[in-house]
């Protein structure tokens, strides 16, 4: 019987985690570490297998070691992102990226199993736990696969059958947060989470911006759930994006790119995460439209090679055209001062790329009440440029920025452990099912691959796509979706796919583009 549950909050820039027991489950306690999270960074050894350093005290382990003698990874999540499964540490040596997951949540677990079993005063067991851990909604289903296998790994749960760690969407369970204290909580009624109203949740975090789309409805008088009323959407545009833009359009314009990776490769790891640091802090006092002067220090690039001054760099990039440009000066040791307009415009073009989302839901269900949440929704900025967005387009949007951001998505991880089908339905993003074959027919020309069975003494079509599930389809909580299929043998392999298509035949279809519409997403054997 689950005694405590646990959830885990893993991100691109921190990792924390919160707990509450059954007995207690109105009390959510978060982690014990300062601002709740620590750095989602480990140091191991050279051969990939001791940890020697993790979260926040990574960043003293590099101030006192020699950069050749530890391998250092941060920065881990948005290469499951992009469906990249290696990963490089700052030394440049690449390790399977489910290895250093698996290594951070052993790490991050123990942690919270001390914490726990301190708390409690008596024994715990791994059987005890109920473990949640959060992942973006917009992931695809490999790297949602490798947070399984890297919490297998870590020991979490003992295998793939084991009812004790479900993957928690981000925005879903912060709107879980936020369902759950509106109807708790006076000092919070938002107007959003209505009966019958459906409403936006938008979870702006360091690498990703997730947004889910949800409804509440009454069971009865006294208990009520939720539907999801648009498969979740988002992209690769959270704070982190503002600071590699910022690089990107200016400190790669003025000291150039050759430069910049030497030193992102060859600086002591201290000097870039420190100079990183300063990009963030300087990223966060500008919130306002009204441009302003800020003062980086680059002292970094002021190595005993350089023959130029930071004049001589800067000198040169006003003489030079770029596709961005932004008034700079320089004061004492190599001090840049430089507008905040360049943060303002990445900015905005990000909030661009979010109303697309809004737009996209906006248009598709008529709703354009919008709950922000996640530490990038203390952005200021990115609301207004949401409304004016909005206004140009005629559209009416309420935006509420619902209190403690940072933690909805951790204490809301613990609030669906608990009640893991307050979420009555889902929509399927796609139509999903698997690769099956029928006797060759005339109609499967030109898309049909035909191929002669030996067993069957006859042409079949291979390629043919049986659906299980239809493109926006609901989906209720625990249905079970059956289909019978005859194979030849025990060791037929199946081939499952998804398409954007709703009333696909082939596997191989193409879309209005040309591409193939279908994608394969995992195979099994019987």
């Amino acid at each position: 019987m689950t005694k405590v549950v646990v959830g885990i909050d893993f991100g691109t820039s921190g990792i924390g985690y919160a707990y509450s027991f059954s007995n207690k489950i109105d009390k959510i306690i978060v982690s014990n570490f300062l601002d709740n999270k620590i750095p989602s960074e480990i140091i191991l050894d050279n051969d990939l297998q001791d940890i020697l350093s993790f979260g926040d005290m990574c960043k003293h382990y590099i101030k006192t070691h020699d950069k050749d003698t530890y391998q250092y990874f941060k920065n881990i999540k948005m290469n499951l992102y992009n469906k990249i499964y290696t990963i490089k540490s700052t030394n440049g040596k690449e390790a399977f990226i489910e290895d250093i997951i698996s290594k951070i949540l052993k790490k991050i677990s123990e942690n919270a199993f001390l914490q726990i079993k301190n708390s409690l005063g008596e024994t715990l067991q791994k059987k005890d736990i109920k473990w949640i851990v959060t992942i973006p909604a917009i992931w695809e289903e490999k790297s949602k696969q490798i947070m399984i296998n890297a919490s297998i790994n870590a020991g979490l749960i003992d295998n793939n059958t084991d009812k004790s760690l479900f993957l928690a969407l981000e925005p879903e369970v912060a709107g879980i947060y936020y369902y759950t204290i509106s109807q708790e909580i006076l000092s919070f009624k938002s107007s959003h989470i209505k009966e019958g109203k459906p409403y936006i949740i938008c979870d702006i975090g360091a690498g990703t911006v997730d947004i889910c789309t949800h409804r509440k409805i009454n069971i009865n008088n006294i208990n009520s759930e939720l539907i999801e009323e648009y498969p979740p959407i988002g992209g690769d545009y959270g704070g982190q994006k503002i600071n590699e833009e910022f690089i990107k359009r200016l400190i790669v314009e003025i000291f150039g790119e050759e430069k910049v990776k030497k030193l992102q490769t060859n600086s002591t790891d201290e000097d870039w995460v420190d100079f990183e640091k300063d990009i963030e802090e300087l990223k966060k006092s500008c919130f306002s439209n009204e441009p302003c002067n800020l003062t980086l220090d680059c002292q970094l690039f002021a190595d005993d090679l350089s023959i130029k001054s930071l004049d001589e760099y800067i000198s040169e990039y006003d003489k030079n055209v770029h596709k961005y440009k932004y008034k700079i000066q320089k004061k004492k040791n190599w001090k840049l001062t430089f507008s905040s307009q360049v943060f303002i415009d990445i900015t905005k073009e990000l909030s661009q790329k979010i109303f697309s989302k809004i737009e996209e839901i906006y248009n598709n269900i008529g709703t354009g009440y919008i709950l922000m949440t996640g530490a990038g929704s203390k952005n200021s900025l990115i609301s207004n440029y949401l409304y004016e967005f909005a206004k140009e387009k005629n559209m009416k949007i309420e935006i509420t920025n619902p209190p403690q951001p940072e933690i909805s998505i951790i204490k809301g991880a613990v609030l669906f452990g608990f009640q893991s089908n307050i979420i009555r339905k889902r929509k399927s993003k796609y139509s999903i099912g698997i690769e099956t074959d029928k006797s060759w027919d005339v109609k499967f020309e030109g898309k049909g691959k035909k191929i002669y069975n030996e067993a069957k003494k006859k042409y079949l079509c291979c390629n043919l796509f049986s659906k299980f599930i239809t493109i926006n389809q609901y989906i209720q909580f625990d249905e079970v979706i059956k289909h019978t299929y005859s194979v030849i043998n025990q060791n037929t392999k199946f081939k499952f796919f998804k398409t954007k298509k709703d009333n696909c035949i082939f596997t191989n279809e193409k879309d209005e583009k040309g591409a193939i519409s279908n994608r394969r997403i995992w195979k099994s054997f019987i």
